[in-house]
């Protein structure tokens, strides 16, 4: 089986102007990363600098959208549909943000609807879980996250162009970050748990990468756990060291 291609997604949530875009895409247009081979970069800036965004930046690199309707689009004010995304070739999107879960009070299930709808449009997606500081200090961890990606696994059969993204909450913008020991062990029970519920084949070709405050200091350290496929970057996607964690693939490619 050919190894898991290390992933790094760039999540910059409600921020920026059409100025801070240029230079973000500037700074990654001018960076020297690592070859597709070896790391697939994603970048998600929000609805209305997608074209501008895709227009700028290099062919290397593609665009995610944050979000997406869930189900066809139509009279739903201030929703997007997965087929404007298809139509307009944004490749990738995320759904399932710990950030729509607690804000939106997206569901588990509704959260695998929109997974299942934006797969059959031809997306592909980085679909996000994770628990809470309490549920953590519960030690209710693995059953928090089997539930989310249990309600996924129920809705969907084909798992090729699903990314998971294991994100602790109370790590995401706290700056605390999950060990290495914290993320991998969460990563490896995923991955068992992928294993015995879907398929020996899906739990290893699927990537499951990090997020929740990783930086351009603790990138590395996490990149060399075995089942650290990757991140899912916030804050610091807006900034240079967003190029420092995409060459943190390189831990990767030298190990294999």
């Amino acid at each position: 089986m050919a190894p898991r291609k290390f992933f790094i997604g760039g999540n910059w949530k409600c921020n920026g102007t059409s100025d801070d875009v240029k230079k973000i895409v500037t700074v990654l247009n001018e960076a020297e990363v690592p070859s597709e081979d070896v790391v697939e970069v994603v970048v998600s800036p929000p609805f209305v600098f997608l074209q501008q965004v895709k227009g700028l930046l290099r062919p290397d690199f593609s665009v995610a959208a944050q979000n997406c309707w869930v189900r066809k689009g139509g009279a739903f004010t201030g929703e997007i549909s997965a087929e404007m995304l298809a139509n307009l070739q944004v490749p990738w999107v995320i759904l399932g943000h710990s950030e729509r879960r607690a804000l939106m009070a997206e569901s588990n299930d509704f959260v695998a609807d929109k997974v299942a709808y934006a797969l059959s449009q031809g997306l592909k997606v980085i679909a996000c879980i994770g628990e809470t500081l309490e549920q953590r200090e519960a030690g209710t961890t693995m059953d928090v996250v089997a539930a989310q990606t249990k309600a996924i696994a129920e809705k969907i059969s084909d798992w090729t162009n699903v990314v998971l993204a294991y994100e602790p909450v109370w790590a995401i913008g706290t700056g605390k970050v999950a060990t290495p020991a914290q993320a991998q062990e969460v990563h490896d029970g995923l991955r068992k748990w992928l294993h015995s519920n879907v398929s020996p084949a899906v739990a290893e070709s699927t990537r499951i990468i990090y997020g929740g405050s990783v930086n351009g200091g603790n990138c590395k350290e996490l990149a060399a756990q075995p089942d650290v496929d990757g991140f899912l970057v916030g804050g610091a996607s807006l900034k240079p060291e967003f190029v420092d964690i995409i060459k943190s693939a390189t831990v990767k490619s030298s190990s294999s």
